[in-house]
């Protein structure tokens, strides 16, 4: 489906009844990246209302020349959430990545109807010059695939997955890779150096309802170190560092992370 807002045509798709759940991808990619992980779980449950929608510029969604900054992605963000659920609704938010940095913001502008949140391998410092970052460290690799895939292929989940073995590209190529190719390029590179323009983690008042906050312990992309600095922002939050994973850890630990947020998910009151 189609929603205009902020004049930008968003895509987005819902799934099942109930208490909504807004989830934000990451930069450059789409909803698939979401979708694939989480509806699995959401399947399970009869109590949850999932909507998954591409950013302006990724995805199906529409670009816009006026979405100049990170501060003009997240109005379009907290509009397109009251356009679908109104003033009043209350909602639980996950944000992956560059996701997880917009979720952040959402919940800093509109907290009191946040009534959970999942962070997965979220940004916590916007400039990566200033990020805590490890070192990349390869787990397992598959020599036969890898042989198979083009030079790009290789590229692309070189450093990103720690564990190259077929079925963690298949998920890979399933979910992100065709996302890819996508984006708008103009609008991805005006966000790119634009963190919001106040501090996304003072909040009034800590968060008080479920947290989970899961990341990797090789992540090059964001880090898991920085993830402590907003750790006091909530009061009934775990926090998961997993071994043998990178940015796309419900990939290469699928068990792991199907295991935490289905804890997560059964703490959610509704």
């Amino acid at each position: 489906m189609i929603e205009r807002v902020c004049d930008t045509d968003i895509f987005y798709e819902i799934i099942g009844q109930g208490l909504p759940v807004i989830n934000l991808h990451g930069y450059g990619i789409d909803h698939r990246s979401m979708k694939a992980g989480l509806e699995p779980l959401f399947t399970c449950y009869d109590r949850f209302q999932r909507i998954y929608f591409d950013l302006p510029g990724m995805g199906k969604s529409g670009s816009n020349p006026q979405i100049l900054s990170s501060d003009d992605m997240l109005e379009v963000v907290i509009q397109f959430i009251d356009h679908l659920l109104g003033p009043d609704q209350p909602f639980i938010l996950t944000g992956l990545s560059y996701g997880g940095y917009l979720a952040r913001g959402v919940l800093h502008k509109m907290k009191d109807r946040v009534r959970a949140m999942l962070l997965v391998c979220p940004v916590i410092g916007f400039r990566r010059k200033g990020r805590q970052l490890p070192d990349f460290r390869l787990w397992e690799r598959d020599e036969a695939l890898v042989s198979e895939l083009t030079p790009n292929e290789f590229e692309t989940i070189d450093q990103f997955l720690t564990i190259q073995t077929k079925p963690a590209w298949e998920r890979f190529k399933r979910d992100i890779n065709p996302s890819l190719v996508l984006p708008d390029p103009g609008l991805m590179e005006r966000i790119r150096d634009t963190q919001f323009s106040f501090d996304v983690d003072t909040l009034e008042s800590p968060f008080d309802n479920p947290a989970l906050i899961l990341l990797g312990r090789y992540d090059v992309a964001v880090g898991y170190k920085d993830a402590w600095k907003i750790y006091d922002n909530f009061t009934d939050a775990t926090l998961v560092v997993l071994g043998r994973s990178g940015h796309c850890l419900q990939m290469e630990q699928p068990t792991l992370f199907e295991t935490h947020v289905r804890a997560w998910l059964d703490h959610i009151p509704v």
